[in-house]
């Protein structure tokens, strides 16, 4: 390549920014994981949260909402499959599930 072509790529390289290494979205919000128990109208679930970073959300029931991929790709979600997913700091209520599981976190295969 010509020096100008090397030129525009070098500061392309320069204003992109990695996302990966900044965590100013993750101080908005926390992981939960838990276990689906009813399914609702609109892709809504009733979640009850086994493991979470904040001690006082494990045994609460959140609603939970498909989000991401799971949506696009119409990802189904049962009564009795475990869930990971986010809660927001700003509404402790809701969170959004980001992936589905129907084994158990402790078990592995």
């Amino acid at each position: 390549m010509g020096k100008v072509q090397d030129h525009k790529r070098s500061a392309k390289a320069k204003r992109q920014v990695d996302t990966t290494t900044t965590k100013s979205a993750d101080r908005d919000r926390f992981e939960v994981e838990g276990v689906v128990e009813e399914c609702l109208p609109n892709t809504m679930f009733r979640v009850k949260v086994t493991e979470s970073e904040v001690t006082p959300m494990i045994g609460l029931t959140l609603l939970g909402t498909l989000v991401g991929k799971m949506r696009l790709f119409r990802i189904r979600v049962l009564p009795g499959d475990y869930i990971k997913g986010y809660v927001s700091k700003y509404d402790l209520k809701k969170c959004k599930i980001t992936y589905r599981s129907v084994k158990k976190p402790s078990q592995s295969n």
